[in-house]
């Protein structure tokens, strides 16, 4: 191709913003981190940049709306020459879907790691021609993009992407056309990073992933993520590890075994884990399971969250569901209604049902729309929200470690507890990005948390001297 077709990026200024899950932004956070090494500089998604590039996410259509909306939001702020690169799921599940006037690349997810690389190759855009596409078949991926990171920049929290992809088929779910089979980094490997990340001063490492439960599986010699986990805690370089998601049937005896012995609260020394468990129920009645492609009854979840209640004192469960799955009558969605009242959890993440392109479901007969499907993610959350006023309650008078993210308008500190209660106190600057030992106190800050609570509700706390 003849060099005046070719896009020139010399130091220039990017920008990025990742939609999604924890994977999406520590993927997010190694684009940044390798193109500052190339000698880009890096702003923020809201300043005048010359590329604005949106690390997408799939999976429900919402998420792709917010991707466009993104990219036309940019255009309209862009300087005349600005290039606008879609990168990541959307693309790489549905990229017609994503050729919107405004994108002027679009790069899958075997691919966008390289954006410079991409960059510095990409086509000129001429006239009304469509974006330049490249995304290649990710299905028979056995690479693993992980980039060392010492600072996860704005957050005290450092998310490690430890796994990618996943062998299961759920019918709603488009991830594995996205992000192809499932693959680990090793634990040496996964070690490395960690401590790299505890040394830049990150006091909690988060280890993330497609189907995180899955970890190790295709490595040799075979890997566990409980095995992981008691090697992190082991090392002791960091205070305290945190599990992002993790599938049903993951949630193995001997990850609770592992977690519960190195929990907060039995490890008073060195790294711990966090009482935090969050797992995609997704419904609590087993014709919809089988529906969905999911591999667990109902009963058999309920157990593994009763379990996890009675090894960890004060662990948080959380969970995801869909309403409104095609075929999910009244009395399904009342057994998943009662399911959850039931369960010792904590907090709920609901959706309501999404169609994906090219997944089984879409084909499915019996799909809600409208009132019904819009009522039942209302009394869901609802539910939810009452569930979580209760673990508040149970927590009034308790001894916890905050890890305090930054300071609020009102003046007060806020951060997380280890089992994810977000907790405002009084303190001086130097809190912010430390782990200090807080009694929370009865109710909100105003002493009544009331029948249900936002998730985002800090209740107060006291430093413990």
């Amino acid at each position: 191709m003849h060099e005046s077709n070719r896009l020139k990026f010399p130091r220039r200024r990017i920008a990025v913003f990742s939609l999604g899950c924890k994977l999406n932004q520590a993927e997010g956070e190694g684009i940044r981190h390798l193109c500052g090494e190339s000698g880009r500089e890096i702003v923020p998604f809201e300043a005048e940049a010359d590329v604005y590039v949106i690390n997408t996410c799939t999976v429900t259509s919402e998420a792709d709306r917010e991707g466009r909306r993104l990219a036309r939001q940019a255009r309209r702020r862009a300087p005349e020459g600005a290039k606008i690169v879609f990168a990541g799921c959307s693309v790489q599940a549905n990229p017609r879907g994503m050729l919107i006037p405004e994108a002027d690349l679009l790069l899958g997810n075997a691919e966008k790691m390289r954006l410079s690389e991409h960059l510095a190759s990409a086509v000129r855009r001429e006239g009304g021609a469509s974006a330049e596409v490249r995304a290649a078949a990710i299905d028979r991926s056995d690479r693993l993009d992980a980039v060392p990171l010492e600072h996860f920049e704005g957050q005290t929290r450092a998310y490690l992407k430890v796994q990618d992809g996943c062998n299961f088929s759920c019918s709603f779910c488009a991830t594995t056309l996205a992000r192809g089979p499932s693959r680990s980094l090793t634990a040496d490997d996964c070690l490395r990073h960690a401590r790299r990340l505890a040394g830049g001063g990150h006091r909690e490492i988060v280890l993330t992933g497609v189907h995180l439960g899955a970890y190790g599986r295709e490595l040799k010699p075979r890997d566990t993520l409980s095995r992981l986990l008691g090697r992190l805690v082991e090392d002791g370089e960091m205070r305290r590890v945190r599990l992002s998601s993790v599938e049903p049937g993951e949630v193995t005896r001997e990850l609770v075994r592992v977690s519960a012995e190195s929990a907060y609260g039995r490890k008073k020394t060195g790294t711990y884990t966090c009482r935090h468990f969050h797992i995609p129920v997704q419904s609590g009645d087993d014709g919809i399971l089988r529906a969905m492609g999911r591999n667990y009854t109902a009963e058999r979840c309920a157990r593994r969250f009763a379990e996890l209640a009675r090894a960890i004192p004060g662990v948080c469960l959380g969970a995801d569901f869909i309403a409104g799955f095609p075929g999910e009558s009244a009395e399904a969605f009342e057994r998943t209604m009662a399911w959850v009242r039931e369960s010792p959890i904590a907090y709920l993440h609901v959706f309501p049902y999404s169609p994906r392109e090219n997944t089984p479901a879409a084909e499915m007969p019996g799909r809600l729309h409208g009132v019904e499907s819009r009522r039942r993610v209302r009394a869901l959350r609802e539910l939810g929200r009452r569930k979580w006023a209760a673990f508040l309650a149970s927590q009034a008078g308790a001894e916890a470690e905050v890890l305090f993210e930054g300071r609020r308008k009102d003046g007060l500190l806020t951060g997380l507890t280890d089992n994810y209660v977000r907790v405002a106190a009084e303190g001086p600057e130097e809190w912010i990005g430390e782990i200090v030992p807080m009694r929370l106190s009865p109710g909100g800050e105003g002493g009544d948390l009331g029948p249900a609570a936002g998730r985002e509700e800090a209740i107060s706390g006291v430093a413990v001297t």
